[in-house]
């Protein structure tokens, strides 16, 4: 259904309030959002299923949630984005943290406002979704009790972020169905590295953790019950400026069969 004058307008007006956004989301009808990353210029490396029809999936770290429409679109029957209930529940170093706690609740409202919550409900309403969820928790609170099991868990350059990534790993396995995959994409360093390497890149003021060679992450996968690795690329991802350069690994993992 065409869009009125009056509803591109107001989409325009509520794309403009948030400040933080994290990718570039064409919306029709010529309106994008200013995010840093326009991800659709990389799918080709993800190798998703051109139709996912019937398809149950978890989008972990879905953000202001490129990939959770994405998959929407391509037919999927179910998408759970699941995001931090909060900006304060990231894996801060305690010096950061109590920096930020030490901020006005106001302003902690904002931030949360601005880069938790606000860009994937605009996304989500100007594009009309109907099958786009999210469940607010921490990767570490993944439970296949409370949220079922997937036909496939997405998890998109959010790893280097958690300290305990294998952790994760498992967490996300225990939601995958005997029949699913992962599709998992990490900051990686040292790709042709034939040892299992990772790199530690942490600040005290970001919250940013572990590189991983490709190597790594797929020995990893395997200790965590996954025994068939595929569809295993490499890519440069960049910003919009050109200014930010992150060599990228994405692969398929398969559940080992019991």
């Amino acid at each position: 259904m065409a869009r009125t004058p009056q509803q591109l307008d107001e989409i325009r007006r509520r794309v403009a309030q948030i400040q933080s956004w994290y990718h570039r989301i064409d919306l029709g009808d010529g309106i994008e959002t200013p995010g840093h990353f326009r991800m659709a210029d990389y799918l080709r490396y993800y190798h998703f299923p051109e139709r996912m029809d019937g398809m149950r999936i978890l989008d972990v770290g879905a953000s202001t949630g490129f990939f959770a429409y994405e998959f929407e679109r391509r037919g999927a029957a179910e998408v759970i984005g699941i995001e931090l209930p909060s900006w304060g529940d990231h894996d801060w170093t305690p010096r950061y943290r109590r920096e930020f706690e030490a901020k006005a609740q106001t302003e902690k409202q904002n931030i949360d406002r601005e880069v938790m919550l606000d860009g994937f409900t605009v996304v989500g309403e100007a594009l009309g979704s109907k099958r786009c969820k999210r469940v607010f928790q921490t990767i570490y609170d993944l439970d296949p009790n409370k949220l079922g099991q997937f036909d496939l868990v997405f998890s998109g350059a959010m790893l280097m972020h958690v300290r305990d990534p294998i952790l994760g790993i498992q967490k996300m396995r225990a939601c995958c169905k005997p029949s699913g995959r992962l599709i998992v994409s990490l900051s990686t360093t040292m790709p042709d590295a034939k040892d299992p390497i990772a790199r530690f890149v942490g600040e005290w003021n970001q919250c940013n953790w572990w590189q991983m060679s490709p190597r790594a992450l797929d020995e990893i996968l395997k200790c965590c019950d996954f025994d068939r690795i595929e569809n295993r690329e490499t890519y440069t991802l960049q910003d919009v400026t050109g200014q930010f350069h992150d060599p990228t690994y994405v692969c398929h993992a398969f559940p080992r069969q019991d």
